[in-house]
């Protein structure tokens, strides 16, 4: 079996799992977890068949239970894998998660994205890092954007609003591993009252709530996947 999705340091046993959002890979968490073998994406997030594919590369590097960082919609899909592979996951740490995506909210992304994928795209990524003026927002706008704009396998990236607009975040369905969201108080995309319910729903989940924090909260100095 191929697994060009993902990627390990070589000759390494991964203890995390780093789940990126829409129109990003695992390059957008930049160094975080770079003290530990990481499994990270390589491209667009492929929904279809997500779960099955990751816990075969999983036994394929002979891994134990592991602990899965999602952010967006990799968050939904780590809730996902743990739903469908309960005894591979160890713990989740979710950010910018809500309870669902509504076919108001996607759909125009899903015609943006058909008639202009620039302007779509380029939106997007400011929403994710809104209202955020820090540094890793600047060295992505310098780097990594104008790689995803014209690199983004545009399949993929429909796939993945499809997925989004039929999917509700499975709260109730979690394993009992335990479970931490993070959320960003200035989220422009996931609702803060959306991720505090998901918390409320989950047996084992903790929230932590990063003032002043955007979308992608997890770049913000306040992240932290302690249980502190």
């Amino acid at each position: 079996m191929s697994f060009k999705e993902f990627t390990v340091a070589s000759g390494a046993v991964p203890s995390v799992v780093l789940l990126p959002g829409w129109a990003t890979d695992s390059r957008v968490f930049g160094n975080l977890f770079s003290d530990v073998a990481a499994v990270r994406v390589l491209g667009a997030l492929r929904t279809e068949g997500f779960a099955d594919r990751l816990a075969a590369f999983l036994d394929d590097v002979a891994a134990g239970p592991v602990t899965i960082v999602g952010w967006s919609l990799g968050g939904f899909l780590a809730a996902e894998f743990a739903v469908k592979h309960p005894s591979r996951v160890r713990r989740l740490i979710l950010t910018g998660v809500r309870k669902r995506y509504l076919p108001s909210e996607v759909e125009p992304i899903r015609l943006a994205l058909l008639r202009d994928r620039r302007m779509c795209l380029s939106d997007f990524y400011t929403h994710c890092f809104f209202p955020s003026r820090m540094k890793e927002c600047r060295l992505f706008r310098s780097g990594l954007q104008e790689k995803y704009i014209q690199k983004m396998d545009e399949e993929a990236l429909l796939s993945g609003l499809e997925y989004l607009e039929r999917t509700d975040f499975p709260a109730g369905s979690l394993p009992s591993c335990p479970v931490k969201i993070i959320h960003g108080e200035k989220d422009v995309v996931a609702p803060v009252t959306e991720a505090r319910e998901l918390a409320c729903a989950i047996d084992a989940a903790t929230f932590c709530l990063l003032p002043g924090a955007p979308h992608a909260a997890f770049l913000d100095s306040g992240f932290s996947v302690s249980d502190d």
